[in-house]
């Protein structure tokens, strides 16, 4: 009986080359880099406070201080988020749960003369029965149409 030939393997040539093998190991790294850059950016969105600036010519609004919550306060230029609750802390201690005069509002800590001066203009009081929108565009213009009350 005759026994095969063992033949010996023909080197296999390599699909992609050495070189060109590391050019595309670094280009998947920058590619992997970069995806996580985004993604870590995507997770900031909203971590950092957004600032109000003050239009342009002056207010187009105005807040009622004896109606508004925290948020619509902030709205305020110069009042962030804890200013605005510190309001609604002191407004809702006072016995009437309102303030008769804006001048009431250097019982705020946070609030003194020059600050109250630079808020002036965007606040206004009113009667705190509920009825009253929390913010008055100076336009003239509703802010939204709310249906009537039972």
């Amino acid at each position: 009986m005759d026994t095969p030939q063992v033949t010996p393997p023909t080197p296999r040539q390599a699909l992609i080359a050495r070189g060109e093998q590391w050019v595309l190991v670094v280009l998947a790294l920058a590619l992997v880099a970069g995806i996580a850059y985004q993604a870590i950016s995507y997770l900031r969105v909203g971590a950092e406070p957004l600032e109000v600036r003050p239009p342009a010519g002056g207010p187009s609004y105005r807040i009622n201080v004896n109606t508004s919550d925290w948020v619509t306060l902030s709205m305020v230029p110069g009042v962030g988020e804890t200013l605005a609750r510190r309001i609604v802390e002191v407004r809702d201690t006072r016995p009437e749960k309102r303030f008769r005069s804006l001048d009431e509002l250097k019982e705020v800590r946070g609030i003194a003369d020059k600050t109250l001066a630079k808020l002036r203009p965007y606040l206004f009081l009113s009667d705190a029965t509920g009825d009253e929108e929390p913010v008055q565009l100076l336009d003239g213009a509703p802010l939204r149409e709310r249906p009537p009350r039972p």
